[in-house]
């Protein structure tokens, strides 16, 4: 099970993640992991929009949700 230790900064927002090197080498056996790593990757700021109006749909319970295993039968995933 890879268990990974987070740094705050002083308001209390998670700004890192840590890993045991053991948990980085399990998880470097997934192909593109390692690439995925050291990607420059940003978000659009209407894809968080979009994030952030979902998240609130499903808190505020106007959204149905099912299981993952569902999920992927139901759409053949």
């Amino acid at each position: 099970m890879i268990t990974p230790q987070y740094t705050y900064d002083n308001t209390g927002n998670k700004v890192g993640v840590f890993l045991a090197i053991e948990d980085w080498n399990e998880l470097k056996q997934i192909p593109g992991v390692d690439e995925l790593a050291h990607a420059d990757i940003s978000i659009p700021e209407w894809q968080m929009e979009k994030g952030r109006q979902e998240l609130k749909n499903i808190v505020e319970g106007n959204t149905e949700l099912m299981e993952w295993s569902v999920a992927k039968k139901q759409f053949s995933l």
